[in-house]
Parts: structure tokens; C-alpha cells; sequence
């Protein structure tokens, strides 16, 4: 009985890879929108990238190896905390976008429908994923970006994340954007910022006609937030990506008023549980996970019902 098991056992091992590996999986039914998200995700990293060459920024290849133009400096004037290299990496994978599109989908969002957006720049490859998402499927995203970042994220001050959303929108290759902002850093102030930096800093952005947000505290701040964004009602889907002072309590709060909440912080994890990597295709992505489950299932019963009958063979010669 032992024997048969095993060898069953180690049939059904290999047809559970044999499927990963075809890709047996039935493609998810947003899979075109998925695809149209990814690709427009690559234009827009690709801009990136050749704009920060003519500014003549220093883009370091051995911290952005995959040359997304997405990767920052470990420590610049706005460096706002620690941050871990191989996750901003991973981040500026273009299959987020597609994964941006299957989780809105999968709420059931529909053309025009609102989502709220808070987002740091400390992952920049995951917040242009999220706009690529957004345009594609033609959803309005009420976008709250907070400058700082942590480290590798947007955080060369010479082109801060904010300035990338307004470069490729005036090239008309992208229709959402950031619509309003705040320094980041500590008090979301801005407080840690070298202090010249910040200066120039907060100049250069008045010639941007993008309002900041004013504040008298950590109370007034989370108001005045969820006061603009209610200018756009009825939202279908509340989005945090990365971490700033605000993005908890926002989250709860929204929470609290039942709209759905997706928070973009531990993304390794994120990236496993969908098959996102740098290191080989992402099939498992763009499946639809219940048919993968009815196909295992399948060879579960098969199993089972296989060691019942030579079990009862067995039993019967004996």
C-alpha cells in the first residue's frame, strides 16, 4: 500500500508542475486589460528613464539593474527613512499594473468609477503600475502624493516623484495624475529634510499647478484629506502604497465606511502570493485562480479514489 501511494503521490507531483509550467490555467477574463496596463506600465518607465538621462541625473546601474529608470539614491536631502533595495526592485516589475487591474476587476469596479489614492514616493515603480491601472480601465483616481521617500524610492530631488507624473501628463501619455500634496518626512512637513534642499525644493514646485496641502496638525492633516477627497464621491476602492503619517488611520477610516482598502507595503509577500518576479515570467498572474483550483482538485479526487481501489484490492487477496 505504501509503495503504490508513493509512486501516486509522485504522479500527481509531476502533473501539479507539468500544469504550472504549461500554464493549464484558464487566462483570467481581464487578461487583455491586464496586458494593455503591463505595456503602458514599460512606456512610461521607459520615459522616465530617458528623461532623467537628458536632465543628466545619474541613474546608478548597479542599484537599478533592471534599468527601470525607477530606482533612487540610498541617501539624498529628502531620504525620509530606511528602505530595502531588492523590494524597490522588485516594485518596478510592469506586472503590478496587471495586477492592479485584476484586483480592481475582481471589486467589481466598472469604467468612471472612483478610487481614492494615497501614495508616498517611496515606490514610484508601484505608483505609476497603479496609474497605468487606473487609465487603462478608465477608472478617476483621487490622488493624494506625499514627496518624501525612503531609500532607492523617488528621492533625487532633482526629479521627485510629483515632477514624473506631471512630465508624462503633459505628454499626454497619462490622464490620471498626483492632484495634491504634502512634503512627507517627519509631521509630514518635511521636518527631516536637509533644509536648503527642502527650500529649493518647495520654490521649484510653485511653478507646478499643483496645490499642497496646508495643515495645522495630524488631526487638520487626515481632515483636510478626506474633505478633498470627497469632492469626488461614492468611492468604490480606497489604495495606500508605501507608508507615510497618514495612510493607517485613512485606511481604518475608510474601513469604518465599508469602502474596500488595498495597502501596497509588504511587497515581496504581494509579488509571491501573484507570481510576480524578476527572475521568471509571471503566468500565474494572468490565470484564473479557481480554475487552477477546480484542475487540482481533480487530480486530488483522482488520487484518492486510486488508493481506495487498490486498497480494496489489496484487502480482497488477502
Amino acid at each position: 500500500m505504501k509503495k503504490y501511494s508513493l509512486y501516486l503521490l509522485a504522479i500527481s507531483v509531476g502533473i501539479c508542475l507539468l500544469l504550472g509550467e504549461v500554464g493549464f490555467g484558464k487566462k483570467h477574463e481581464n487578461f487583455n486589460e491586464m496586458l494593455e496596463a503591463k505595456n503602458l506600465m514599460i512606456k512610461l518607465s521607459r520615459e522616465i528613464y530617458s528623461e532623467k538621462v537628458n536632465r543628466a541625473i545619474n541613474i546608478d546601474k548597479k542599484l537599478d539593474i533592471l534599468e527601470s529608470g525607477l530606482i533612487g539614491e540610498e541617501f539624498t536631502g529628502i531620504t525620509t527613512t530606511l528602505g530595502d533595495l531588492d523590494s524597490k526592485r522588485l516594485s518596478t516589475n510592469p506586472e503590478f499594473a496587471a495586477y492592479f487591474v485584476k484586483e480592481l476587476k475582481n471589486k467589481g469596479l466598472k469604467k468612471d468609477d472612483v478610487v481614492y489614492v494615497n501614495m508616498s514616493s517611496s515606490f514610484p515603480g508601484l505608483n505609476l503600475s497603479l496609474i497605468s491601472a487606473l487609465d487603462t480601465l478608465g477608472l478617476r483616481g483621487v490622488i493624494i502624493n506625499s514627496i518624501g521617500s525612503s531609500m532607492y524610492g523617488a528621492n533625487n530631488e532633482k526629479f521627485i516623484f510629483l515632477e514624473m507624473t506631471n512630465f508624462l501628463k503633459s505628454k499626454d501619455m497619462i490622464k490620471n495624475s498626483v492632484e495634491l500634496y504634502t512634503l512627507g518626512g517627519d509631521a509630514d512637513e518635511g521636518l527631516n529634510f536637509d533644509e536648503d534642499i527642502k527650500e529649493q525644493l518647495v520654490e521649484r514646485l510653485k511653478n507646478i499647478d499643483i496645490p499642497k496641502l496646508d495643515f495645522k496638525n495630524l488631526n487638520d492633516n487626515i481632515g483636510k484629506r478626506i474633505a478633498y477627497y470627497g469632492k469626488y464621491p461614492n468611492p468604490k476602492y480606497f489604495i495606500n502604497i508605501g507608508g507615510n503619517l497618514v495612510s493607517s488611520k485613512l485606511e481604518k477610516y475608510y474601513e469604518s465606511l465599508e469602502v474596500p482598502t488595498l495597502t501596497m507595503l509588504n511587497i515581496k509577500q504581494i509579488a509571491l502570493a501573484n507570481g510576480i518576479s524578476n527572475a521568471k515570467n509571471s503566468k500565474q498572474l494572468y490565470e484564473n485562480s479557481q480554475n487552477l483550483i477546480f484542475y487540482f482538485g481533480i487530480i486530488f479526487i483522482f488520487m484518492g479514489h486510486i488508493l481506495r481501489r487498490v486498497y480494496k484490492s489489496k484487502k480482497s487477496i488477502q
